[in-house]
């Protein structure tokens, strides 16, 4: 049976934040540090130094290869981490695993595209205050649905700076602007198509995903996982950077009009992809697929459906999918498409919340779907949009649902629907 969700009109929220603990002061001083979710049931610290310093004693260093790391002359460790609080050298309190979290933040599409918001400055780019925000709503966990940075592409006129996947421009673009909202409560991470490895790959690896680094600094695809969130369920990661159809991930032998991703070679893949999530749903319990790439949203007009779900679309009708999430699954949270946005359907397809509300640059040609309308196969009963920069608060309601408030902080150009 799934899980109710209850929509509930933009509000904004007043929440105290935690107070702080003491903490030990020997060893080094972390640049930036938070909690996230591993890929084998497990929560980790992450912690960011200068280079040339030594992990603490109960770290480990993530390594990038020697093609790589003048990119990034930093140090990252990591620890696995229990319910129980533990107090590191110079963090200001303890940090631990989440328990019954009856709270969850969810942002995206957080970072600056600097041609259509110069500068970056907060007035055009509001990551800074939506984050200031966040990072008071009193949470258990908070989800990034990815897109962390824009600056990566160095070709444009005028070219952004700093520019490229290095560290300075995931300073600028993440780090810097979230502020107090990287320790604010433990994160669950998932890639953006812009985390690719033509684009944010390699900083990608070696901040945010739960696994090792790889050998190359980047792959172009990762498997599923799950995360098990006490009072909340499962949230199962999909990495779908390459879902896009003009994601440059699978070069068709041939090339294909409208579509750079050969999806011959795609569509398979993330057939399988989905399968494996599908077994993650398994074992009873509610769950929420929290991905990059909407399997079904509203996208610019003249498209009904995101310009970047068909891949998706194809992989979950393959096989016995049937072009359906598991029915365990009562939400689909994603981004990618630059707004708020959230679609209801007819039985038996899940909703769909695009939280890409977080920062970037608005898309503000994406009309109304009237209810009837059909994606992929089954009707729309009921569409919602919101032209603003925010964040969304989704609270535990106490009968097993979860209520979802889109919490508005800075008014779009786009103006209002």
């Amino acid at each position: 049976m799934r899980r109710i969700v209850r929509w509930i009109a933009a509000a904004v929220l007043t929440v105290a934040g935690t107070g702080a603990a003491g903490a030990q002061e020997t060893g080094p001083t972390p640049l930036y540090h938070w909690v996230q979710a591993g890929a084998a049931g497990e929560w980790q610290l992450r912690a960011i130094y200068e280079a040339g310093t030594s992990c603490p004693a109960q770290s480990t260093q993530r390594v990038l290869p020697d093609s790589v790391a003048p990119r990034f002359p930093v140090v990252v460790c990591q620890q696995a981490l229990s319910t129980a609080p533990v107090a590191l050298p110079r963090i200001a309190r303890p940090v631990a695993a989440p328990t019954e979290v009856r709270r969850v933040v969810a942002i995206g599409d957080t970072g600056c595209r600097e041609q259509s918001q110069p500068a970056c400055s907060p007035a055009q780019w509001p990551f800074a205050p939506v984050a200031d925000s966040a990072r008071r709503a009193g949470q258990g966990v908070t989800v990034h649905v990815g897109d962390y940075i824009y600056r990566e592409n160095c070709g444009v006129t005028p070219q952004p700076d700093p520019c490229g996947d290095r560290w300075e421009t995931w300073v600028a673009d993440w780090f810097q602007p979230a502020g107090e909202l990287l320790t604010a409560a433990p994160w669950v991470f998932a890639r953006g198509n812009h985390e690719d490895c033509t684009r944010g790959g390699k900083g990608w690896f070696l901040f945010f995903d739960p696994r090792p680094v790889p050998a190359t600094g980047c792959d172009r695809t990762t498997e599923p996982y799950a995360v098990a969130v006490p009072g909340l369920g499962k949230l199962l990661i999909l990495d779908s950077a390459c879902a896009p159809s003009y994601a440059p991930c699978w070069k068709p032998p041939v090339p294909i009009p409208g579509f750079t991703n050969d999806t011959a070679q795609a569509v398979p893949v993330y057939a399988r992809q989905l399968r494996r999530v599908a077994a993650l749903a398994e074992g009873g319990g509610a769950s929420w697929l929290v991905t990059h790439t909407p399997v079904w949203a509203r996208d610019g007009a003249g498209f009904a459906d995101s310009v970047g779900t068909y891949i998706l679309q194809s992989a979950l009708r393959r096989d016995s999918m049937g072009g359906r999430l598991p029915a365990s699954v009562s939400l689909s949270l994603a981004g990618h498409i630059h707004l708020w946005e959230r679609l209801e359907f007819a039985a038996p397809r899940t909703p769909v919340l695009v939280v890409g509300d977080g920062g970037t640059s608005e898309s503000c040609t994406i009309p109304n779907l009237a209810p009837g309308t059909v994606i992929d196969g089954v009707a729309v009963t009921g569409f919602r949009r919101i032209w603003s920069f925010g964040y969304t608060v989704l609270d535990a309601d106490g009968a097993g649902g979860w209520s979802i408030t889109p919490v508005e902080v800075a008014a779009s150009p786009c103006g209002s629907p």
